[in-house]
């Protein structure tokens, strides 16, 4: 935040935009990138797991940085009317209008599966401090809108300078609001940036939430075999639970300690397991078991069943037959 409030008032107020006009388009970079560290953040602050699956956040600021180095090496000199209120300039605007709502829908999303009991004082103090962080990405969202605006419909129109100037003091006023409301929540509640998740806290109160989640969730693997549907993902998996998808979120990573896939993978090796210990006429191909099971490719049931069991399925039936053969040896 401290580099975007630099770069926006060196590149609005000094000659710094007219002597290094390449990098004007990093403010708008970094204006993607700041919702997509907030909600990171967030994510760990509330105790959700940081995987792979997360690096999306980031998607929107790589596709700008590079979009805007291709468009600065199209030009053979590039200046700041080469990027202002250009095309390229207003999508750039757009996207992040655009980013900044959709990281704070789903910020809403979180705090709304948050929220405290009327005597649970403890942990409406704890949602302090990530409500203001949501509150600036719903603040910095409407002063983008506002830039949008001025720049489609009144900057054609020979727009008032006075208005534009207006727009991004109170730009860079909020950014650097939230470095001092950063400073204050440091001194004034210091555990609320010590690190420790707030889910924690939360959980012993949702814990019996959960447990009636999971016993649903164990309904519909062992009643409804839901594991075996190759299409299954987390939004139907949700669907079919009957909660958010922020709340499946939760019960896997929080709860249960697994992401998705290595959650259902085990239980889908399982099946696999029961499903070549009874095929003792070896009938079925591994592509067979794979589909039976759930996998969507022979390939993605082999590295699975060799990870979770230290076995390829062949060297499982050999195991399998050797144990057969000396039971039946002590048998005799």
């Amino acid at each position: 935040m401290s580099i975007n409030i630099l770069f926006q008032y060196l590149f609005r107020y000094t000659d710094v935009k007219f002597i290094l006009p390449e990098l004007l388009f990093v403010s708008d970079v970094l204006d993607l990138l700041q919702p997509a560290l907030i909600l990171w953040y967030l994510d760990e602050l509330f105790g959700d797991k940081i995987d792979k699956q997360k690096a999306w956040y980031f998607i929107p600021p790589a596709i700008a940085l590079v979009s805007g180095i291709f468009y600065i090496a199209s030009f053979e000199t590039f200046l700041y009317d080469s990027f202002i209120g250009t095309p390229f300039h207003l999508m750039l605007l757009g996207s992040i209008v655009v980013w900044r709502g959709v990281i704070g829908f789903k910020i809403f999303k979180k705090f709304k599966s948050l929220q405290p009991k009327k005597n649970d004082s403890k942990k409406a103090n704890d949602l302090h401090w990530p409500k203001v962080l949501g509150s600036f990405i719903g603040i910095t969202f409407y002063i983008a809108l506002l830039q949008l605006v001025y720049r489609t419909i009144l900057f054609p129109l020979n727009g008032s300078a006075f208005v534009w100037d207006v727009i991004q003091l109170n730009y860079i006023l909020f950014n650097s609001s939230i470095i001092l409301i950063t400073i204050y929540f440091a001194l004034k509640f210091p555990k609320a940036l010590s690190g420790n998740t707030l889910v924690v806290k939360m959980d012993k109160t949702d814990q019996t939430i959960m447990n009636s989640y999971m016993e649903k969730l164990n309904e519909l693997i062992d009643v409804d075999q839901i594991h075996i549907n190759t299409e299954l993902n987390e939004k139907l998996l949700s669907e079919r639970l009957g909660i958010p998808s922020y709340m499946l979120s939760r019960l896997l990573n929080d709860h249960i300690g697994k992401s998705f896939s290595e959650f259902f993978n085990e239980k889908r090796v399982d099946e696999a397991k029961k499903i070549i210990a009874s095929d003792t006429d070896k009938k079925l191909t591994n592509f067979a078991i794979a589909v039976d099971c759930g996998f969507r490719s022979e390939s993605v049931f082999y590295i699975n069943f060799k990870k979770i069991t230290g076995m390829t399925p062949r060297q499982f039936r050999i195991k399998l037959k050797e144990e057969g053969n000396g039971m039946s040896l002590m048998t005799g």
